[in-house]
């Protein structure tokens, strides 16, 4: 019988914050090819997993997750897709507001000066 366990993260570490406009982010997610992303608390986000070497596999195993970028675009209500450029692109929108982790993620990036830019091209 295979036996299933839990490890609790103990930190994340995120090496760049991102805050991103919605025409951009839905750019960068059709040149990329990504079919899906986050929402949650009022965003959007993307996370960039920092390279697999040995070391920060270990690191995993250890409780700790590290994200070499994490991009975010403020979108206060949850949609199931986002369109772009006319409905070329459709984004789908996966809802993460009941799961604590990503909710914490939230009102942390919500808590960095990043969040509070007011950028004239932000929407």
């Amino acid at each position: 019988m295979t036996e299933f366990k839990m490890k609790p993260i103990k930190e994340v570490m995120i090496t760049e914050l991102i805050q991103d406009d919605l025409e951009n982010f839905l750019y960068i997610c059709r040149v990329n090819n990504i079919p899906s992303v986050i929402w949650v608390e009022g965003m959007i986000i993307i996370l960039s997993i920092a390279g697999r070497s040995e070391k920060n596999v270990e690191r995993e195993f250890d409780g700790y997750r590290m994200y070499e970028k994490v991009v975010f675009v403020k979108y206060p209500k949850y949609t199931k897709t986002v369109k772009w450029n006319g409905g070329i692109f459709e984004l789908a929108l996966r809802n993460y507001k009941n799961l604590p982790r990503f909710c914490e993620l939230a009102k942390w990036i919500k808590s960095q000066p990043v969040w509070k830019e007011d950028r004239e091209d932000l929407k």
